[in-house]
């Protein structure tokens, strides 16, 4: 009898440390949202530059416990940056004073291109700052018809400056919410 005793004890005791072991931990797959504290764009985002932002919901273990709190510091690194995009990884996370390092999805940020010919104010200006130039040079050379010519090929040409200039642009605000998956468990003990 005793000896069923001290094995019920034994086992209930490996039982416990075994429940234990998974608190803390946060589990692969987990999606953690993290509100940036800075705004970012493609003009300041280099490969390798670093980025602050808050988690925006506490994570939790597979018990239930709140492990990376609500406002937590987070830091996210930029991982690959061009002219219409940017790739941002979750890559620490700071708990009670201690910075844990994350593996996680990215999220890439795709640039928004501007409106195109005929579409803004800026279209117009191109085509007008044209159209003038022509006409002013069209009648000097050629007077009144000239005038006409140089207009419509000055216009032309405003247009494809126009289009030419115009790029996609990545604008990521301060306070804007990313998602990233984690890749691996985190561990916080």
């Amino acid at each position: 009898m005793n000896r069923m005793l001290a094995i019920l004890i034994a086992s209930l005791g490996v039982a416990a440390a075994a429940v234990q072991t998974d608190r803390g931990v946060i589990p692969a797959g987990t999606v953690i949202h993290v509100r940036t504290s800075q705004y970012i764009d493609d003009d300041n985002a280099a490969p390798g530059r670093v980025f602050t932002g808050m988690v925006e919901e506490g994570a939790r273990d597979r018990h239930g416990n709140i492990v990376i709190p609500k406002g937590a510091p987070a830091q996210l690194v930029v991982r690959d940056a061009g002219k219409h995009h940017v790739t941002l990884d979750l890559a620490a996370i700071q708990v009670g004073g201690r910075t844990y390092g994350v593996a996680s999805t990215e999220q890439t940020i795709q640039g928004s291109k501007k409106p195109g010919v005929g579409k803004n104010k800026r279209t117009a200006k191109f085509l007008g700052g044209g159209g003038a130039a022509g006409g002013v040079i069209g009648a000097i050379a050629g007077g009144g018809t000239g005038a006409l010519v140089g207009g419509i090929i000055g216009a032309g040409a405003g247009a494809g400056a126009q289009s030419l200039t115009r790029k996609r642009s990545v604008k990521v605000p301060a306070e804007s919410v990313l998602t990233f998956q984690l890749q691996q468990p985190l561990v916080t003990r």
